[in-house]
């Protein structure tokens, strides 16, 4: 073996068919791409007699073909292997064969490990640019690689709990996201989030045997997802996420505590100051009553319970709100009976404020709120990904392009 031989154990290359001859510093490129690089002179060769198309014992050397390797070094200056890879003639077939090496695939120049360590840069959320920086390639080769290892595929199975929402994608565009419920794994991501859309990508791609033994989709309270749902999936049951019934009950609080600040004349009396500096108290389902604390704004030490009572018995409106929002999450995350929530539903009395639309959206997607009491199915998984999302657009700074947005978005979900 060469006495250049070590070089290739530092680098982690283990292909013992690979001698090197000589190592040495060579500027390469025109312009302002021309730069300094480790050249490492090397030839791969091994003992090859029978042709591998046609099965012949009818080999001979043909000479070599040399290929610039690029391969990672740890150091700041690229390494490039010259690697003169030997070449075989058959006189049976006339074809001609190459030597082969897991250092680099046929017809390539850019090696498997370094191609690894672009897929794992890129499953950190790096962007294109920066990850060409890092490795010391071109953006195009970078983006050329991930296009080769990632592929937009459907899930072969469809699972039997769904779960629907929609994210911003590029150009302001709303795109559909679908999930497994139970294991989180990606289903598919739309384009666009029309029902003509989501019907023939479900219908296309599994038959209605699958599509039937689908048992629960969840869903927030998009009705547009509704509507396509049991065309879709018969036999299945739509589930509104809890969370977002929470979430929608929370803003009608807000805007009811937001119109009685308004309404109030005084803006230095104690119930402003509470409603407006410490708002977050309305939304404590268990507000503490026994430890006192110190509230700024109000500048006294009172409980948490102290103060929203306060606030609640000058605004009558915001108190039937407030009793109304802590009653639907008691029904909700507490007791989880789907007989109260009904009833809280049935025996709601109006009262001109922004509750009343909330308790009339509920009410129009009844059986699903219900549903949402006793199933153990949320949009948390999904909600999680569309996180994943929103960090992946901003460290790339947006996508222009769809298509490479969405292979990245397959990539940290895999």
């Amino acid at each position: 073996m060469s006495q250049y031989d070590p070089t290739l154990s530092v680098l982690g290359i283990p292909d013992h068919n690979i001698k090197v001859a000589f190592v040495r510093h060579e500027y390469r490129g025109n312009g302002v791409r021309r730069r300094q690089y480790h050249v490492i002179d090397a030839e791969l060769t091994y003992r090859l007699t029978r042709c591998p198309l046609c099965g012949f014992e009818a080999l001979h050397p043909n000479g070599f073909y040399t290929a610039h390797v690029r391969v990672l070094n740890g150091v700041e200056m690229p390494t490039v292997i010259d690697l003169h890879k030997q070449r075989w003639r058959c006189h049976n077939c006339y074809h001609t064969v190459s030597a082969k090496t897991p250092l680099v695939q046929p017809n390539h120049t850019i090696a498997t490990h370094m191609t690894e360590r672009i897929m794992k840069l890129a499953h950190e959320r790096l962007p294109v640019k920066t990850i060409a920086r890092i490795i010391g390639i071109s953006a195009s080769s970078v983006q050329r690689i991930i296009d080769q290892n990632l592929k937009l595929r459907p899930a072969r199975r469809l699972p039997t709990r769904l779960c629907f929402d929609e994210f911003r994608s590029t150009h302001g565009m709303m795109s559909f996201i679908c999930l497994d419920a139970d294991s989180h794994r990606l289903i598919a991501l739309l384009g666009d989030r029309f029902n003509r859309t989501i019907k023939n990508f479900f219908i296309a791609h599994y038959s209605l045997a699958e599509r039937t033994r689908v048992q629960t989709v969840t869903m927030d309270m998009n009705a547009a997802y509704q509507t396509i749902i049991h065309e879709v999936f018969p036999k299945a049951q739509v589930v509104i996420d809890r969370f977002h019934i929470i979430q929608l009950a929370a803003r009608a609080l807000d805007q009811v505590r937001v119109q009685a600040l308004k309404q109030l004349d005084d803006k230095h009396s104690r119930p402003y100051k509470i409603m407006k500096t410490n708002w977050r108290l309305f939304h404590q389902t268990a507000p503490d009553a026994k430890h006192k604390q110190f509230l700024f704004g109000l500048n006294q030490y009172v409980t948490q319970q102290e103060a929203i009572d306060i606030a609640l018995d000058t605004e009558p409106k915001l108190k039937q709100t407030y009793e109304t929002y802590l009653a639907l999450h008691d029904a909700l995350m507490v007791k989880k009976h789907p007989t109260e929530l009904a009833n809280l539903l049935a025996t709601y009395e109006p009262n001109g404020t922004a509750m009343d639309m909330t308790i009339a959206t509920l009410k129009r997607h009844k059986v699903a709120v219900l549903a949402a009491v006793t199933s153990p199915y949320s949009n948390g998984p999904i909600e999680g990904v569309n996180r994943l999302i929103k960090s992946l657009k901003r460290s790339c700074f947006g996508f222009k392009n769809q298509l490479n947005f969405f292979k990245r978005i397959y990539q940290i979900t895999a």
